[in-house]
């Protein structure tokens, strides 16, 4: 009789199909779901306090504009960040970090996405142009016979190689302080690319880093090792099973960004994947129990 392998569910940006990405809501339905970690993003606004947001803008997921990094938290905080999902979510906030460790802390696993401050921003043609060869790439993917990429393929010109500062110590000691504040060491873990991970080497070697550095030039696992981290987060996009494999033998927990259904999942697990992002926990947790 065969085993069925169950890998642990990182909801990402919350549980987002149900409520607004990276809201208190999304986060509480992940965590009511029993999902086993909910991963969200951070960026610092203009007076310093941490703001959970994807984007380095309000633009796409609230009724207000701008770059958080020069916005007030009195104007971010004043956003409404539900709208745009659903008439029902109106009034929702954008979450601050304390106000997600004061929900959570020490309740779920935080799988804590620190956005590089200095990386350049991206015009909207240029995101655009980048979603499409993204979609071209995943769209080529599942019309094969396999989900994983059989060879080193297409990359992300801007990816490639960026010379990064290390990330803002005074930013970082910020996060470190709210995760003492709620005796949270233990229950998260950092995902970020070579600024963050040099900053967290060195501010909190104890704490756990996830390298997500040469995500899109299949670098990603000599970054993971140069960075002393004991994970790495795949782009599916960017996955070969021999990257699976060369990971485990440097006792590397694998995260895949991202799966949304049980067979796709189930492809993944099967072949090495320790830990599922997924937007749709519920289907996920229905299948693997």
């Amino acid at each position: 009789m065969s085993v069925q392998i169950s890998p642990k569910l990182c909801a990402h940006r919350g549980f987002n199909v149900v409520a607004p990405e990276n809201t208190l809501p999304a986060f509480m339905c992940a965590y009511a779901l029993g999902a086993d970690e909910i991963e969200f993003d951070l960026w610092p606004d203009a007076e310093g306090k941490l703001i959970v947001c994807h984007d380095p803008t309000v633009n796409r997921t609230t009724n207000g504009q701008g770059e958080i990094n020069v916005l007030s938290t009195k104007y971010l905080k004043g956003l409404d960040a539900g709208i745009k999902f659903s008439p029902d979510y109106s009034g929702v906030c954008l979450p601050s970090f304390e106000e997600v460790l004061r929900l959570l802390g020490g309740k779920v696993k935080m799988n804590i996405h620190i956005k590089s401050l200095c990386r350049p921003m991206i015009s909207d043609t240029k995101m655009l142009e980048r979603g499409r060869l993204l979609e071209d790439i995943y769209l080529h993917q599942r019309s094969a016979p396999k989900y994983l990429l059989p060879e080193k393929g297409a990359v992300i010109p801007e990816m490639e190689s960026r010379n990064l500062p290390p990330y803002t110590e005074s930013v970082f000691q910020k996060i470190l302080d709210l995760i003492d504040q709620y005796q949270c060491r233990n229950w998260v873990y950092f995902t970020g690319e070579k600024d963050v991970l040099t900053t967290a080497l060195k501010m909190a070697p104890d704490i756990e880093r996830c390298c997500l550095e040469g995500h899109m030039n299949f670098s990603i696992i000599q970054h993971a090792l140069e960075f002393q981290c004991r994970r790495v987060q795949f782009c599916k996009l960017f996955l070969t099973e021999e990257m699976i494999k060369e990971a485990h033998k440097n006792n590397l927990i694998c995260n895949l960004f991202w799966s949304d259904t049980p067979e796709e999942a189930k492809y993944y697990v099967n072949k090495g994947i320790d830990v599922v992002l997924t937007n749709h926990c519920l289907a996920l947790k229905k299948h693997f129990g």
